[in-house]
């Protein structure tokens, strides 16, 4: 469905979720996304998923769902909201993170019934394993070294330079951390420590639903998005292989790919003068739920473009616009069969 020139279209496939436009080259700056989803139930049948609203944007994502109990007894389960993983990419990673100093990176809230609600983290690090070997957990060695586990330059930098030089050499050994320097100019030498290792999270509670009842939870959080600096999609020196794999993850079709053009082309007439243009991508993980028992009887998406210059492409059934800036898709019976990922290009008056 590509709705950067609202030409209603219907696409039957969305494209597996892997890493985000894993195809494409990128020659300019680019910026990596955590992608996530919604809740997750431990496997159950008495549980069934009546219905879900959902609403992405670039700023927010908003679920609503509502849950009822299919048995004459009040069920407990474990519900989990499990976060990307983040990895220490090295002095050459730029990831989007919400909030960079915090165990709830993508500030992400509950409410059930209306009323907020507060969960426990679980939290473990682990290195990578090499030549086929299982990845390395090294939770309890950071605790030990009461060093963050979130593997932000934010979260970490303090506390490992408050080490000992013999435990930060041990740490830059084993390769948990990439040790460099640069010159401040009123300080001289300074050194940085870049994590390495990936952080597995997830928040969870225990919710009771009762018996033969309802039960609403709504969850709002700030998306990780993807992006690259300026266009890729709409040049023509894009190649075959780069352009079926928007075409896979995207749904763009020959409407949208004629838009795209003519905004590449006015953005390099342009070089930059009076408004800039950029790409950005917002991936939600759909296909992880489906704990419940049977689909998700009402399912409704409002993707949220931001502004009215944006032009969006993705993969849907029946969307239609809804607003200057919002597109709807509603489905009766929802199996998701894959992820929900959103192209925007971008234009933006210089200021």
């Amino acid at each position: 469905m590509s709705l950067g020139v609202d030409v209603p279209r219907f696409i039957p496939a969305i494209a597996v979720l892997a890493a985000l436009l894993a195809s494409p080259a990128r020659a300019d700056d680019t910026l990596a996304s955590l992608d996530a989803g919604g809740l997750v139930l431990t496997k159950t049948d008495k549980i069934a998923l009546v219905s879900e609203d959902l609403y992405l944007s670039i700023k927010a994502v908003k679920i609503s769902y509502r849950f009822r109990n299919l048995t004459n007894a009040d069920y407990e389960a474990l519900v989990a909201f499990p976060m990307p993983d983040i990895t220490g990419d090295g002095p050459g990673g730029i990831t989007d993170i919400p909030d960079p100093t915090s165990d709830n990176f993508l500030k992400f809230t509950t409410k059930v019934d209306g009323k907020p609600v507060e969960s426990q983290v679980e939290q473990r690090a682990f290195m990578k394993g090499t030549d086929g070997k299982p990845d390395v957990e090294i939770t309890d060695r950071l605790k030990a070294l009461k060093i963050p586990m979130l593997p932000t330059i934010e979260a970490t930098e303090k506390a490992i330079n408050a080490l000992g030089e013999a435990d930060r050499k041990a740490l830059a050994d084993a390769d948990i951390v990439y040790q460099d320097s640069y010159n401040a100019d009123d300080k001289g030498e300074r050194q940085v420590y870049y994590p390495l290792w990936t952080l597995r999270s997830k928040f969870w509670r225990k919710q009771v639903f009762p018996a033969g009842k309802d039960v609403i939870v709504q969850q709002d959080y700030v998306p990780s998005h993807g992006g690259v600096s300026s266009l890729v999609f709409g040049s023509p020196d894009l190649d075959a292989r780069q352009r079926k794999s928007y075409e896979k993850d995207f749904c763009t079709d020959a409407a949208f790919t004629k838009a795209a053009a003519a905004l590449y082309k006015r953005a390099s007439a342009d070089e930059g003068k009076t408004f800039v243009s950029y790409e950005q991508y917002l991936a939600y993980i759909i296909t992880s739920g489906g704990n419940w028992a049977g689909p998700i009887g009402d399912f409704r998406l409002v993707v949220d473009k931001g502004d009215p210059k944006t032009l969006v492409s993705f993969c849907g059934d029946g969307v239609k616009k809804i607003g200057p800036t919002t597109f709807e898709m509603v489905v009766k019976n929802y199996v998701p069969k894959a992820d929900i990922k959103v192209l925007l290009l971008v234009s933006e008056e210089r200021k």
